[in-house]
C-alpha cells in the first residue's frame, strides 16, 4: 500500500497542476520500475501493471474534470472489468508511460483504453480496454449524463471493436455465472 501511496502523491500533485483535456485525450503517466515491482523472474509482475494502470486513471479522471464531476454529484466510480495483454517485459529500471483515454460508451458503461510503452524504445508493452461506470446512491448513472456536465463537449462515439470484444467476453462470463455450480463450460485447449 505504501508503494502505491509513493507513486500516487507525486501524482496527485502534478495533476493537479496540469491544465484539463478532453476526455478522448490521452493522458500519460511515467513511472520506472523498481525492485519492488519485479517478481521472481525479474520483470514487472502483471498485477503491478494493475497498480500503475490505477495510479494513471486516477490521473486522467483528474485531468479530464470528470472526478470533480463525480464528487459533485456523489457518484461512485466502478470497474466493471478489464482485459489485458501483455506483449513484452520491462525489467528493473526500465521506464515506461501508462496512457489512458477514453474510446467510448453505450447506455450504461464508459470504456477506457490503457497502454504501456517503453519509453527507451517506444516499443508497446502492456494493452488493455476497461469498462468502468458510475454508482448513485441508489442507481446506474448513464454515461450520457455525465458527459453533459464534463468540461469539453464529446460527440457521439462508435464503439471499437476491441470495446465490442470485452462487452461480448463480460456476457458470456455473466452467462456462465448463471448456470449452475459445477458444469463446465467450453474446453481450455
Amino acid at each position: 500500500m505504501l508503494k502505491l501511496f509513493a507513486r500516487s502523491l507525486p501524482m496527485l500533485m502534478r495533476a493537479n497542476r496540469q491544465p484539463l483535456v478532453p476526455a478522448t485525450e490521452a493522458v500519460a503517466t511515467r513511472f520506472q520500475v523498481l525492485p519492488h515491482d519485479i517478481d521472481i523472474n525479474r520483470h514487472l509482475n502483471n498485477g503491478r501493471y494493475l497498480q500503475l494502470i490505477d495510479v494513471n486513471r486516477a490521473e486522467w479522471l483528474i485531468r479530464t474534470g470528470m472526478l470533480e464531476v463525480i464528487r459533485r454529484n456523489r457518484w461512485k466510480p466502478i470497474l466493471g472489468s478489464l482485459a489485458m495483454n501483455y506483449r513484452r517485459e520491462l525489467c528493473l529500471w526500465e521506464r515506461a508511460t501508462v496512457e489512458t483515454r477514453l474510446v467510448g460508451w453505450d447506455q450504461r458503461w464508459t470504456y477506457l483504453e490503457h497502454r504501456v510503452t517503453n519509453e527507451k524504445s517506444g516499443r508497446p508493452v502492456a494493452f488493455g480496454i476497461a469498462k468502468a461506470g458510475f454508482r448513485s446512491q441508489d442507481r446506474w448513472v448513464a454515461p450520457e449524463i455525465l458527459r453533459l456536465q464534463l468540461p469539453f463537449p464529446l460527440s457521439s462515439m462508435v464503439l471499437p471493436g476491441h470495446a465490442q470484444a470485452l462487452l461480448a467476453f463480460d456476457r458470456e462470463a455473466d452467462t456462465c455465472h448463471q448456470r449452475k455450480q459445477g458444469e463446465m463450460v467450453g474446453s481450455y485447449t
